[in-house]
């Protein structure tokens, strides 16, 4: 194929220049250091106040799927061990148009979540200092925002003298982080346990239904919890032993799930409503109660125990270092996702540059730049952390395809890891991830989607002329085609007549009027992005045409779950044309089709020729 030189080939230098200096205890708390951070000091609340005591099962199913997305990553990341591996496995098996979308989104999100760990620092700070957080709100005040940049700050410097220097830092603090909640776990059930919690109050073990379970999970912070399982895959590429990949990754996340499941069962016992002002039984009001300016915090001081008085002294400590822990990774990971996308041609050159200290110098610059934007644009934790979820999950529906068709395209190539009974685990990952974003609910997943959408331009206007030789004029042209396009259908046929009007009044009456207006804009930015991407591709060799073919999978993935969120029992509607459990039922079937079709849409590109011939040559 006459793909230009630009890719795996190009990226292959830099990538040996990376330093490698992690190890087995490395990989394993860059896991927990990125699943322990905000997460499990908001999640339980926010979970009890959707699902009441059934929100233990919640993280229960959460973790059984995330685990099956990480397992299928963790035998490709066995496989090629490569910084920036999320973002570049998927140009391996499935092209250029593909891993746009991946990469694309995968920004999105990850630029977004060291400036909720900043955010979620400052918030417990404030129980504290008040002054940080603006009276009667949860929003960062002038004096909020100085320590949430401070903080970023750190992030950066952290990351930039180096991996050894950042990895080493999480290995020291991964201890304190995983003790902290060990210890809250352990204090908050034998000295705050009232059992009648679990399925004694009014509404019993389950108050708000079977659908609330599975709610929860990526609307509460559960989901957002367990992201951090792909930090073992970004930093693949750094790391001294890749047999150890695998080991670390595994010990890291199962220690992980199971710190989380303990703690919402302690939190959910130790819940004392006279405390709290909060009628017994009422757990959804429990997130408007004095629990909402840091629940585990409050639980132990409002205890009256002197022991529990005197941890809360080092659990705040911890609301420093475990939300920071996140972030500091995380600003590693985002410049990392840079440097994949540049590998993949679809960024500039430059952000594979290295600085002296060997780790990507403008990845790691722009990571901190963004993300003072982001707090600016979010100076609420709450505000920002249900985006991260959404997108992120969405990044995750190549695994399953990705390391199934790895079996068929490189039977024989060496694996330190390999999933057992390929065809089902891996279908059970794609199904997973198209679960988790569909019960995001439509009022999350229709700013992710468009926001996704509105990156296609960039598609047409820089990474088709340069990596599929498309003509660049056309490109330009049907890139600002689209912008204009989807911003004004967005906003007069969905935002303004939908959106605004749910969010006012709650669910909407299901009626011709707000079923009709969304599928016109349905069919009218299907068809746009469809005939576009057509159009343009008229003028790309006939030989690079398959990488345009090999990315309709993604594409049927946005346009599936789209709908099916809008008529679906999270959706608008008061009285959804789609109820549960059919819902849940229909996108467990359309997951499994996306899976195969995603699987079958693989091919063997020359990034992935290039990326065997360095195994192979080893």
């Amino acid at each position: 194929m006459s793909t230009p030189d630009f890719g795996e080939e190009k990226a292959a230098k830099y990538d040996a220049q990376l330093r490698r200096a992690l190890n087995f205890w490395d990989i394993a708390y860059l896991e927990i250091g990125s699943m322990i951070g905000s997460g499990w000091m908001f999640a339980p609340l926010l979970a009890a106040s959707v699902a009441g005591p059934a929100s233990i099962v919640s993280w229960i199913i959460a973790g059984i799927l995330v685990y099956f997305i990480a397992e299928a990553y963790t035998e490709v990341a066995s496989m090629f061990p490569r910084s920036g591996g999320l973002v570049r496995f998927p140009q391996y098996t499935h092209g250029i148009f593909a891993s746009y979308w991946i990469a694309w989104t995968t920004l999105l999100y990850v630029i977004a979540v060291a400036p909720a760990e900043a955010l979620a620092t400052t918030t417990y700070l404030s129980a504290l200092m008040p002054g940080l957080l603006i009276p009667g709100t949860m929003e960062l005040s002038a004096l909020g925002y100085l320590v949430a940049v401070v903080l970023l700050i750190f992030y950066f410097l952290l990351n930039w003298f180096g991996v050894h220097v950042m990895g080493k830092t999480n290995t020291a603090v991964g201890w304190y982080k995983l003790l902290i909640p060990t210890f809250t776990i352990i204090l908050l059930l034998v000295f705050l346990l009232h059992p009648i919690n679990y399925s004694g109050l009014p509404g019993g073990f389950m108050p708000y239904g079977l659908s609330s379970i599975f709610l929860a999970i990526p609307t509460t912070g559960i989901a957002f919890a367990y992201l951090g399982f792909r930090q073992s895959v970004e930093f693949s590429g750094e790391v001294v032993k890749p047999r150890e990949i695998a080991k670390g990754a595994v010990l890291g996340f199962t220690l992980v799930v199971i710190i989380y499941i303990l703690l919402e069962t302690a939190f959910i016992g130790a819940v004392e409503w006279s405390k709290i002002s909060v009628q017994p039984g009422d757990w959804g009001s429990l997130a408007k109660s004095i629990l909402s300016r840091g629940p585990l915090y409050q639980l132990l001081t409002l205890s009256g125990i002197a022991i529990l008085a005197a941890f809360a002294v080092l659990f705040i400590i911890d609301a420093v270092l475990s939300p920071s822990g996140t972030g500091w990774i995380y600003v590693g990971g985002t410049a990392r996702s840079l440097y994949g996308m540049a590998a993949n041609g679809q960024l500039p050159e430059w952000f594979l540059y290295l600085n002296k200290h060997r780790v990507p110098k403008w990845g790691t610059i722009a990571a901190l730049i963004i993300g003072f934007l982001f707090l600016y644009k979010f100076p609420a934790w709450g505000l920002i952390v249900t985006f991260i979820t959404s997108a992120g999950y969405l990044t995750f529906i190549v695994s399953g395809p990705l390391a199934l068709a790895l079996r068929r395209l490189a039977p024989n190539a060496p694996r330190y890891y390999r999933i057992p009974v390929i065809t089902i685990f891996s279908a059970l990952a794609t199904i997973s991830v198209y679960l988790i974003v569909y019960w995001s609910t439509f009022d999350i997943l229709w700013g992710v989607i468009v926001f996704i959408l509105a990156g296609l331009p960039i598609f047409y206007m820089y990474v088709m002329p340069t990596r599929l030789n498309a003509n660049k004029n056309k490109g330009v042209t049907a890139g600002i085609i689209y912008w204009v396009v989807l911003a004004l259908t967005t906003y007069f046929m969905l935002y303004r007549p939908i959106i605004v009007p749910y969010e006012g009044v709650g669910k909407l009456p299901l009626t011709g009027y707000y079923a009709g207006l969304f599928l016109a804009y349905y069919v009218i930015i299907l068809a746009m992005t469809v005939g576009l991407t057509l159009w343009l591709s008229r003028d790309i060799p006939s030989d690079l045409r398959i990488h345009i073919r090999a990315g309709w999978w993604i594409v049927a993935v946005l346009f599936t779950v789209f709908p099916l969120s809008f008529f679906g029992q999270f959706g608008v509607f008061a009285n959804p044309p789609i109820p549960w459990p059919y819902d849940t039922i229909i996108a467990i079937i359309i997951g499994a089709l996306i899976h195969m079709y995603g699987a079958r849409s693989a091919f063997m590109t020359p990034d992935l020729k290039h990326a065997l011939e360095r195994v192979l040559s080893k």
